[in-house]
């Protein structure tokens, strides 16, 4: 799973950065959405634009404020591809309807709500976005669709909606943690420093799909790997693929809806 897309060699979480995941042969992309202060929705993972766009030039008083107050028109005005290289300059930054015509219709795609607070309705958005568009329903005819979140709250939420909610963790997913998730949770999205042995056989224990976040170097992959995880979120998918060998179509995973 490509992390904000191949975020290893394209800036993060733009149609540029999703299309070479699709070409290094990712199964699935992972992205960030929040909600602009007109109520549209976006992908985009800082609390502020200052990192990854030119924010500070186009709106030098606003520079730190969150990104979630400007507008939607407004945020359509920044460049997100020029502070990773000057051949990515123009990249917009991108909105969800416009993801799944990035991703080429065949790439799952896991949907992390970033600090659900600061975008209040997203959940409610996020389900009638994937109900209701063109592009989402032909998407979610043949591709796994997923939404996941640090907030337990976002994914109770989420889970409200019908869709299917993954829970972000940045511990060991111990019995204790497993027990206090709502009990709809498809599976456990956990940092793979934190991982044990015991933690993933709890995870299964449990009845619960397992995946890791953010799996650079080829020793952790191959420890990942071992515990027999479903899905590798990685930023850079290509060496990934050269590791796991097979193809999309062979690996991709059967979670549809």
């Amino acid at each position: 799973m490509g992390h904000r897309g191949n975020s290893g060699s394209a800036p993060e979480n733009t149609a540029a950065s999703f299309a070479r995941a699709r070409a290094a042969g990712a199964d699935m992309i992972e992205t960030d959405v929040r909600l602009t202060a007109d109520g549209e929705l976006f992908l985009f993972h800082d609390e502020t634009g200052f990192r990854t766009t030119n924010v500070a030039q186009v709106y030098p008083l606003r520079a730190g404020d969150p990104i979630t107050s400007f507008t939607a028109g407004e945020l359509r005005q920044l460049d997100c591809g020029a502070y990773f290289d000057a051949q990515y300059t123009g990249e917009p930054v991108l909105f969800l309807a416009d993801l799944p015509e990035a991703v080429g219709f065949d790439l799952g795609i896991n949907l992390e709500i970033k600090a659900p607070a600061s975008s209040p309705g997203v959940e409610q958005a996020l389900a009638s976005m994937l109900a209701d568009h063109d592009d989402w329903m032909r998407l979610r005819e043949t591709r796994p669709v997923t939404v996941s979140s640090f907030d337990p709250a976002a994914v109770g939420k989420a889970a409200d909606c019908n869709l299917q909610a993954w829970q972000l963790v940045d511990a060991d997913p111990d019995a204790l943690l497993l027990d206090g998730l709502d009990p709809r949770t498809a599976g456990v999205v956990a940092n793979h420093l934190c991982l044990t042995d015991d933690g993933a056989a709890a995870v299964r224990a449990a009845g619960l799909g397992l995946w890791v976040y953010t799996v650079n170097a080829p020793a952790h992959s191959a420890k990942v790997l071992a515990l027999g995880v479903d899905a590798v979120i990685t930023d850079y998918p290509e060496n990934l693929r050269t590791v796991v060998g097979g193809s999309r179509e062979q690996s991709l995973l059967p979670l549809a809806g």
